[in-house]
């Protein structure tokens, strides 16, 4: 074990390598790994940002968003060391290596460039592709081939017809739908206190109205399912910001971005085991009601279906039994109490004489042995004479 480092929040002594992140001057971190990492939000940078800044390292969005959602995809449970140990070894390697704090914003403002410029690419490289499949250069399955999913999803759901009649459009021509200033503002019945506790389940995020649609999510999955430990309720508090952003997406016509977080819900429901199908079998299991309890004796025989005053269990009619023979052996068999006696005074007896033995050695001489085999010789010629007789 290397030099020994105490951490300023824990207070334990471990080894400073293995347990404290180095600063990029040298220096190591006065808490230690855990205690560092024990608040970071992976999906929220204000957790993390001003541990970078006290390292000197700079933050790359793209960067860390692509080894948290590598990490979400291998165990949607993070913690905070999950992430961010992760990032500080790519930002070692030799093409971030020169950069600092300092320079976050510079690298985030290339990125952003690169990223524009590809996608300029991108849209050229596309519409080159439509050209050809419109003059019949190229089959519609190469062009679908080609071209991005988020190109194909925005064809398709602007090749749906934006003027529908009356007659077709079953909602109308809209007119009819309630405007957003029409609505109740959720926000006026809650009060300080429903809006801390909101801010600090949900986050400082959303609105008034969807800090409402996370709490009835919350309340309905609570009464749906059995949950009792705090990684359970860490994951269903998940699971709600999921749906409403599901919903969101949808309403907005984004279909990739519903595509997405659908199978992040999907993982994180059936890492959690939140399923109708995994409710039901929970469900079947137990037995919820008094009368459900007795019709199940009654029909498998555990009780008599008519109450009767002789035990019909195994055990019972086991502990009868031995309680009858105890008695019918006290009462009734007179010569039971003398052979108890006679049994204790046997047993005092043989005691007594092992107590003598261990006390007393006994040495055996050779005419100890002879006169024990001579004993056995005469006993053996007396028997022989008596079977002769016969």
């Amino acid at each position: 074990m290397g030099k020994l480092k105490a951490c300023q929040k824990c207070g334990k002594v471990m080894d400073e390598e293995a347990q404290f992140y180095l600063r990029k001057d040298g220096t190591r971190m006065d808490l230690c790994k855990k205690c560092l990492t024990m608040h970071i939000d992976n999906f929220n940078e204000e957790t993390f940002l001003w541990i970078l800044k006290d390292m000197d390292l700079p933050y790359i969005p793209e960067e860390w968003n692509v080894l948290r959602d590598r990490a979400f995809a291998k165990n949607p449970n993070l913690n905070g060391m999950s992430v961010f140990g992760k990032y500080l070894s790519k930002m070692k390697l030799k093409q971030f290596k020169q950069y600092g704090w300092e320079d976050s914003e510079k690298l985030q403002a290339l990125n952003a460039e690169k990223k524009k410029a590809i996608e300029v690419e991108r849209e050229k490289y596309e519409e080159h592709l439509k050209e050809q499949l419109e003059s019949g250069e190229i089959t519609e399955s190469q062009y679908k081939t080609l071209v991005s999913t988020s190109t194909q999803n925005q064809e398709q759901l602007y090749a749906q017809p934006l003027v529908v009649d009356a007659v077709d459009n079953p909602f109308g021509d809209g007119s009819d739908f309630m405007h957003e200033e029409d609505l109740v503002d959720l926000g006026e019945e809650l009060t300080e206190d429903d809006k801390m506790y909101l801010a600090m389940k949900w986050g400082r995020l959303y609105k008034p109205a969807e800090w409402v649609e996370l709490e009835k999510t919350y309340k309905e999955m609570t009464e749906s399912f059995d949950i009792q430990d705090a990684d359970t309720i860490n994951t269903l508090i998940l699971i709600c910001k999921t749906n409403l952003k599901m919903n969101q997406y949808l309403d907005s016509g984004d279909i990739e971005g519903f595509q997405k977080i659908s199978k992040v819900s999907e993982s994180l429901r059936k890492t959690a085991k939140f399923t109708a199908a995994q409710n039901k079998d929970d469900k079947d299991e137990y037995v919820d009601s008094v009368g459900e309890l007795i019709s199940m004796c009654e029909r498998d025989g555990f009780i008599p279906r008519y109450v009767t005053e002789i035990p019909q269990d195994k055990v019972d009619a086991t502990l009868k039994d031995m309680n009858d023979y105890v008695k019918k052996l006290v009462t009734q068999d007179l010569g039971f109490g003398q052979q108890i006696e006679d049994a204790l005074k046997k047993i005092q007896i043989q005691k007594e004489m092992e107590e003598s033995l261990d006390q007393e050695e006994i040495e055996l001489n050779d005419n100890d042995f002879e006169e024990y085999h001579n004993a056995i010789e005469e006993q053996k010629q007396l028997d022989e004479e008596e079977l002769g007789d016969e």
